[in-house]
């Protein structure tokens, strides 16, 4: 039996400084809904990472399964909505994603997971620990995020060439440089180095990190060299929630292969060993089914 169509509709959001941002609505007709996903892509990359134009993606597959799909497409990027605000990772944090919570709230009565990739985790909890209302998030999903290991270009010294670049450039080449299909606003690019330059050696993003209490899933490839594991379990290590669980995904844990950065998503193997694992997760996070 084939499975469902997707039905697939993006809408232009208005944040509280000036800023745009375009949310994706993945849903499937008929189909009885657990709870919404929100799914926050990390840097270098867009929507497509969950869901691609062929509507192949983790958004398409938790759709059919009871969980209705909203991809974040972070302002400043190749197809994002057009706008004069800054485009900085800080001001998606603190208002792109309390204006996606609310249209999320808006459209579904139960509180809603977050789940995000890379520096998408990483923006993802912040908002959590400070921005968005946290009785309207039933827990997050975190893949490969975190900022405390590896991400040397990101770190002081090399960070002053990245810099350096992106002003040079007017934005960051992303993809001449085989990092992802997005290049990045010079902001964005400026707020990643503060965040990991400074929250290296200050207590600040720590200690924001630490009023978080939502139950979380992380997952981390164990081939992962953009954001190793050691990196990941620590991120989570900061949480105040007492439900957190931590999968190394790789064969000395039984899965078939040692998942890379963007494998632990999008690859083929990801999709009957990963995917199931994250649905199994929600499910017994999320036990009431609304028709």
């Amino acid at each position: 039996m084939p499975d469902p169509a997707l039905q697939v509709a993006t809408e232009t959001l208005d944040a509280d400084d000036g800023g745009r941002v375009a949310l994706t609505r993945v849903t499937v007709a008929d189909v009885a809904v657990r709870a919404p996903v929100v799914l926050v892509p990390g840097m270098f990359t867009g929507r497509r990472f969950w869901l691609s134009d062929k509507q192949v993606g983790l958004a398409g597959w938790l759709a059919r399964r009871g969980y209705p799909a909203f991809i974040v497409q972070r302002r400043g990027l190749s197809d994002s909505p057009a706008c004069e605000a800054r485009a900085g990772l800080l001001e998606h944090v603190k208002f792109d994603l309390p204006a996606v919570q609310r249209a999320v709230s808006g459209a579904h009565d139960q509180p809603a997971f977050w789940i995000g990739h890379s520096f998408g985790g990483v923006m993802s909890a912040l908002a959590c620990a400070r921005y968005l209302d946290r009785s309207r998030i039933r827990g997050l999903v975190l893949f490969a995020s975190q900022f405390e290991v590896g991400k040397r270009m990101l770190d002081w010294p090399a960070n002053v060439l990245t810099r350096g670049l992106a002003r040079l450039l007017g934005y960051f080449p992303a993809r001449a440089a085989g990092l992802g299909p997005e290049n990045e606003p010079v902001a964005a690019l400026m707020d990643a180095t503060h965040w990991v330059a400074t929250g290296r050696r200050d207590d600040y993003l720590c200690e924001t990190l630490a009023r978080i209490d939502t139950p979380v899933l992380a997952l981390s490839g164990a081939a992962d060299r953009v954001d190793p594991s050691s990196g990941c379990e620590r991120f989570i290590g900061h949480f105040k929630s007492d439900d957190k669980r931590f999968v190394r995904a790789g064969r000395a844990s039984g899965y078939s292969e040692d998942f890379d950065h963007p494998g632990i998503v999008i690859s083929k193997t990801a999709q009957a060993e990963i995917w199931p694992q994250v649905a199994d997760w929600l499910h017994a996070h999320c036990p009431d089914t609304r028709p």
